[in-house]
This record gives structure tokens, C-alpha cells and sequence, in this order.
């Protein structure tokens, strides 16, 4: 009781150039756990310095000739008080906001479920109407699960402001819930280094009021409703995480750039010369490691049953948007 209302009295502002804003109705109990440990460990170091200080003082030998006095059998109650206070810090350390702990290790009856897929180095957010995007969205003060699982390496999905950090594992499911307490919109990434694309590995968590919510999903689960093809082309890029790889400014990274790419002619290793037309970007997509253009390595991810005509249309359409070749191939 002394602990919690010394740390509300110091905490008062909740140290806001500590934490991001409290956005879940979770972070009150996180964030009084973690002043209550502070200040413990604060008194701590300051009692066993502040002793050390003093003894120091008034123990140190004060001539060449002093003679030290022989040492007593201990007190056991200093003894006694020692050990109690060492194990009662490391049970308050350990107490500290474990009820919070259990309540937010299972979600509660009815909450939304969102599958999260992570891979290196983008994420996919599927509904419960099987719609999917790179954006966590989600309804202010409903509860949410978020069920997880990666296909490659091990990542993490942190919410800072939710105060919510979970590690991703391959071949396994991992859960965790939160409610949204505020309207916003807030940064969701990785913690866990994965590669050489990890800071790429970030996105965004969208609360939104529960009738803005649910028209959204309603009207999200067509990508192409209110969108031309080349918004649903790069809305399509950036969904996949292809910016990962494939730069539009003239950026070598793991794949070639994308940058006036259509309608271009390039070498492939095998001695070919190709034009990047309709017909080679629906190959590269679906069987991309058919031909290899020359100088790169064959690991993309073929999107075969993943992408259709449709949306393979308007990843061309899109890319002949951004090529100043594409007028040799008769884009528009």
C-alpha cells in the first residue's frame, strides 16, 4: 500500500515522456506494475548504498596503528530482517500485477477473433469474413484476439501504446487480447531482429468507434470497390510486404527495383533477353523463379492460389503507372 501510493504520488502524470499514451484498459495495471517494481528497486539501491556510505564513515581505519576490534557472532535479527527484506522484494517483484497477468492470458467470452500471419517482412491480418490486410483495424472498447502464428523465422508483435509484446513462433499458435480504450491510431511492429528487412517490419493498429468499424468491414471485403486498378496494384504491394524486396526508387535490394520496370528489357542468367510485359509480369508473380533476371538470386515467394487474374491485372496496371516504358509496350 505505501509502494503503490508512493509511486501514484511520484507517477502522478504517469511520466507520459516515459510511455506512449495508456490506449488499452489494460496499461493502468501494467504501468503500476512496473513504477511499483521502480521504486522498490529504487529504495533498495538507496538503502544499500547509503549503509555501505555510512559504514564506510564511521568504520574506516583512522590511524596506521588502529587494531580492528575481533568480529562478534552475528545478530540474528539484522541477520533475520536482511534476508526477509531481500525475499520480500524479489515477491513483490514477482506479485507485481499478477492478477493483471492472468486476466490478460485468456480473452474473454465473445471477443473478436483476427488471425496474424508474420513473415519476413510484412504482415497479414485476416477477419472473420476472410477479408485480409497489412493494417491491424479494430473496434474502440470491444475485445480482441489476436490468434498468431509465422511462417518463417520467429518475430514479435508489439503495440507499444496497448502495452501488448508477444512473441511469434513457426509451426506454432500464440493468443493475445487486449480492449482498445481510444480512438487512433497507433504503431504495431516487430521487436524480434529478423533479418536484414527487419525495420521494414512495421506497420500500423487502427481503432475505430464500433459503427465506423463495422461499415468498414463490411465494405473492405472488396479491394476493388471505390479503388482504380493501379490503387489496387499498390495497395496489393504494400498488403504483400513486396516493398521488402522490391524498391520503387531505383534501390537495389533482394529483387530488382520496380521502378520503370515495365516495358524494360533485362538479361536473364540464363542469356535471354526479356521485356517486361502483361504476359512476364503474371509469370513472375505466380512462378517467379521460372526466369531469373541476371545479377539475382531465385527466392521469391510464388503467389500462385494466392493471386488472381484480377488482382495480377492490376499489379500491371499499376506498374505501368510508374514506368516511363510503358508506352513502348502500349500501357497507358
Amino acid at each position: 500500500m505505501i509502494l503503490s501510493g508512493a509511486t501514484n504520488f511520484l507517477g502522478a502524470g504517469k511520466m507520459s515522456a516515459w510511455f506512449p499514451p495508456e490506449a488499452s484498459y489494460h496499461t493502468i495495471g501494467v504501468d503500476d506494475a512496473f513504477f511499483n517494481v521502480y521504486f522498490a528497486a529504487v529504495v533498495a539501491v538507496v538503502l544499500v548504498v547509503g549503509l555501505a556510505i555510512i559504514f564506510v564513515a564511521r568504520f574506516h581505519r583512522k590511524g596506521e596503528d588502529e587494531v580492528g576490534a575481533t568480529a562478534g557472532p552475528p545478530n540474528p535479527l539484522l541477520l533475520g530482517a536482511w534476508v526477509l527484506a531481500g525475499v520480500g522484494l524479489v515477491t513483490f517483484g514477482f506479485t507485481a500485477d499478477f492478477c493483471g497477468f492472468v486476466d490478460r492470458s485468456v480473452a474473454p467470452l465473445g471477443a473478436a477473433q483476427i488471425d496474424v500471419k508474420a513473415s519476413q517482412w510484412n504482415w497479414e491480418f485476416t477477419y472473420g469474413n476472410g477479408h485480409v490486410t497489412d493494417t491491424l483495424v479494430v473496434a474502440t472498447g470491444e475485445p480482441v484476439q489476436l490468434n498468431m502464428t509465422s511462417s518463417d523465422v520467429v518475430h514479435s508483435l508489439t503495440i507499444p501504446a496497448l502495452r501488448v509484446n508477444k512473441a511469434i513462433l513457426p509451426g506454432q499458435t500464440t493468443t493475445t487480447w487486449f480492449e482498445p480504450g481510444l480512438t487512433d491510431t497507433f504503431s504495431l511492429r516487430s521487436n524480434i531482429f529478423s533479418g536484414p528487412g527487419y525495420a521494414e517490419m512495421q506497420t500500423a493498429m487502427i481503432s475505430m468507434h464500433k459503427d465506423a468499424y463495422d461499415k468498414w468491414l463490411a465494405a473492405a471485403v472488396d479491394i476493388f470497390a471505390g479503388r482504380t486498378p493501379e490503387e489496387v496494384g499498390e495497395l496489393l504491394y504494400n498488403r504483400h510486404g513486396c516493398k521488402a524486396c522490391h524498391s520503387l526508387d531505383g534501390t537495389r535490394v533482394v529483387g530488382p527495383s520496380l521502378k520503370d520496370v515495365y516495358g524494360n528489357t533485362f538479361p536473364t542468367k540464363e542469356g535471354i533477353m526479356v521485356t517486361v510485359d502483361d504476359a512476364y509480369v503474371k509469370e513472375s508473380i505466380l512462378t517467379p523463379n521460372a526466369s531469373i533476371i541476371e545479377g539475382y538470386e531465385p527466392v521469391m515467394t510464388p503467389y500462385e492460389g494466392i493471386l488472381g487474374d484480377k488482382e495480377i491485372e492490376a499489379i500491371t496496371a499499376w506498374l505501368k503507372s510508374i514506368s516511363q516504358y510503358a508506352d513502348a509496350q502500349g500501357g497507358n
